[in-house]
């Protein structure tokens, strides 16, 4: 009888224990979850230790409501036991701890199993029913359930196997067929996804195991977006690259590894068509990302006087080629040239005719080593690189020109010309510049000078890469001025 009365005291101490622990959180917290279960097992306790005691005794005693009694305090015992070890280990150990967020799904089934085992066992130890007796007994009732309930048998199974095969979580942002949205929550029967438009879908587990599932991913690894852009033809893909890249660059939103990339994808009929692909954390902003990027791109289009074009068709009357530049501003660009500049006027205008002009992209190669030049060219705009072995030996900017040593003496090209960024070179026909210009002393020794200077150039880095022939510059250089005269002695 005494050891009666400590139970209702200990209930009451375990609640006392479980609100001081919860703090701020007893609204969501253990104490919440088993404060009733708590007060129930205090009151059947209590009146357990009061229909025991001897006074009470004397009065009224009953052995089938002290059963009953107890059988309710076993029963409320092992829903607070299951309720506490539960949030041990889901809610504290995992959640807490861990930061793990787990399936709800999978706390269900644990918790149904531990309460189908507990049950089983106070009818086996306290109601003496044996288990055996009771699952034999069951059999057919078992099959005839089991056929009435396989559309939600196969939804449980289903999403237990969602579960543990992990193939995607809470949090995850998924498409499942014409739905798409962040997975919520999963469920015995079905799971939930809330979509962009803060739509709750539900989705039984048996139809997402049979259906194909796109899985954007989760705030743990950043999603690409693709988006298209048309440009006039007019407007060169480099140019265009350099206003999208830093529309992209300005966007905090849009993540710098990987980096974003844009490609030239097709040559439409009105249109340049290029595809702009960008990697984003939150993929429930890619709606809103997607449209503040076209957004800024059409300001910095209108900005640069790049041109967003219509589907239209546009009759073109094709117009010489010098055109692309106005002849007048040739002209002043030639004149300003250390070698034409001393032509006289009646030659330099037939050279004039037979000029081309000609834009290079970024990294694409004008000229290339050991091959046959037959222009001399001038770099109108932007700026080239002159590569020797894989190396930068000189940087030539707008005014520039090269290609003169091949043009004076014949000689194949001596290094590679690559575009450092988009460029406008003016290309001079070598055979028509030995036809036309009668060459002199005075060009001579500047195309002398300038070739000189050049092969120095090489000549240092040959001295800094032994691999390269240091000596065929210097041997070259030596007769220079006399293979300049012969060579264009020959045109007479």
């Amino acid at each position: 009888m005494d050891w009666l009365i400590a139970l209702p005291a200990l209930c009451v101490g375990l609640l006392l224990v479980l609100f001081l622990l919860s703090g701020k959180n007893r609204p969501q917290g253990l104490f919440r979850e088993t404060s009733l279960q708590l007060l129930l097992l205090f009151f059947l306790t209590a009146a357990i230790a009061m229909f025991s005691s001897h006074w009470l005794k004397k009065v009224f005693y009953s052995q089938r409501l002290l059963f009953i009694l107890w059988l309710l305090v076993w029963f409320f015992l092992l829903v607070f036991a299951i309720k506490t070890l539960a949030y041990f280990i889901f809610d504290f150990l995992l959640l807490k701890k861990q930061g793990i967020r787990y399936p709800k799904l999978v706390k269900d089934v644990l918790v149904f199993i531990l309460y189908l085992v507990g049950l089983l066992l106070i009818l086996n130890y306290y109601l003496k029913i044996k288990i055996t007796v009771l699952l034999a007994s069951s059999a057919v009732f078992t099959v005839v359930v089991g056929f009435a309930l396989q559309d939600i048998l196969g939804n449980l199974f289903s999403g237990i196997i969602l579960n543990f095969e992990d193939s995607f979580k809470l949090s995850d942002w998924v498409r499942i067929n014409e739905w798409e949205g962040r997975v919520e929550q999963f469920g015995w029967r079905s799971f939930k996804i809330r979509t962009i438009d803060q739509e709750l879908i539900v989705i039984p587990n048996q139809s997402a195991s049979k259906a194909e599932v796109l899985i954007y991913g989760s705030e743990r690894q950043p999603v690409a977006l693709k988006i298209k852009v048309g440009a006039g033809y007019q407007d060169s893909p480099d140019r265009v690259d350099e206003a999208i890249q830093r529309v992209l660059a300005s966007l905090a939103d849009i993540c710098r590894e990987p980096a974003p990339v844009v490609q030239l994808k097709n040559f439409g009929d009105f249109s340049l068509d290029y595809e702009v692909k960008f990697w984003v954390r939150d993929y429930s902003q890619h709606n809103a990302i997607a449209a503040e990027v076209r957004r800024r791109i059409w300001y910095a289009f209108k900005r640069q006087n790049i041109q967003i074009p219509y589907p239209v068709r546009e009759l073109v009357r094709h117009q010489n080629k010098t055109e692309a530049i106005p002849r007048q501003v040739l002209v002043d660009a030639l004149k300003d040239n250390d070698i034409l500049r001393t032509i006289d006027e009646k030659e330099f205008l037939k050279l004039l005719a037979d000029v081309d002009c000609k834009v290079f992209g970024s990294g694409e190669t004008i000229i290339r080593e050991g091959e046959d030049s037959e222009f001399f060219s001038h770099v109108y705009s932007g700026s080239v690189n002159v590569v020797k072995e894989g190396r930068v030996v000189a940087r030539l900017e707008a005014g520039d020109f090269f290609g003169e040593i091949s043009l004076v003496t014949g000689e194949k090209i001596g290094a590679t010309v690559v575009a450092d960024r988009e460029s406008v070179i003016i290309m001079v026909s070598a055979a028509r510049f030995k036809q036309i210009i009668d060459m002199n002393e005075e060009l001579a020794m500047k195309l002398s000078a300038v070739i000189t200077r050049r092969q120095d150039e090489l000549k240092l880095f040959s001295e800094k890469n032994p691999a390269v022939d240091a000596g065929a510059g210097k041997k070259s250089s030596e007769k220079l001025f006399k293979r300049i005269l012969n060579y264009f002695a020959t045109k007479k």
